[in-house]
């Protein structure tokens, strides 16, 4: 719970967690919010959550205002399904930079960023910074059925070489564990 920590405002820190499931608690107490990969529930919800955030770390107006017009203008610039939120993200960290507080985001092996607002300092940007580096590697298959088929897989284990399609079944790699289509590889996070 230490590093969680930096989430924290001061009026927080003796906030009641769940011991067994801080991160569940977070979530519950609106201290992190849980945002799918594809896109923000609804435009604007990032930056509403931060503005929130803001106002519990004793920020005023203008860093809401700076935040707002971040994300707005990262959510405009890029449309394209699974690149609109850590655009967004980046943009709305760099917005809270001034004001001493960035964007620190929980990893969890999922497709679902769980990002909240924490003081800037080193030691929280190691901890939960959204520039660090992530040891995990996305795989993407888009079969010719349309269905989408994602593995989030450790650096060192290496791409993966069999499976089917979620939606149709098809194998989608050949005997030799080459993909049967071109497959996208991203570092996750």
């Amino acid at each position: 719970m230490n590093d969680l920590a930096f989430f924290l405002a001061a009026t927080e820190r003796d906030a009641a967690l769940d011991g067994d499931d801080v991160v569940d608690s977070l979530i519950r107490k609106g201290i992190l919010l849980p945002v799918d990969w594809s896109g923000e529930d609804r435009p604007g919800h990032l930056a509403q959550f931060v503005a929130g955030r803001v106002a519990a770390f004793g920020k005023g107006g203008a860093v809401v205002a700076a935040v707002e017009s971040a994300a707005g203008d990262a959510a405009a610039a890029v449309s394209d399904r699974g690149e609109q939120v850590p655009a967004i993200l980046r943009a709305v960290d760099g917005a809270l930079a001034g004001a001493g507080l960035a964007l620190g985001e929980l990893r969890s092996g999922d497709d679902t960023y769980r990002v909240g607002v924490m003081r800037r300092t080193r030691a929280s940007s190691r901890a939960w910074g959204l520039d660090r580096p992530s040891p995990e590697v996305l795989y993407t298959i888009v079969c010719p059925c349309g269905g989408m088929n994602v593995w989030q897989l450790p650096e060192a284990e290496g791409k993966p070489g069999d499976g089917e399609c979620d939606s149709c079944g098809l194998n989608l790699f050949d005997p030799a564990g080459t993909p049967i289509v071109p497959m996208v590889v991203e570092n996750a996070g």
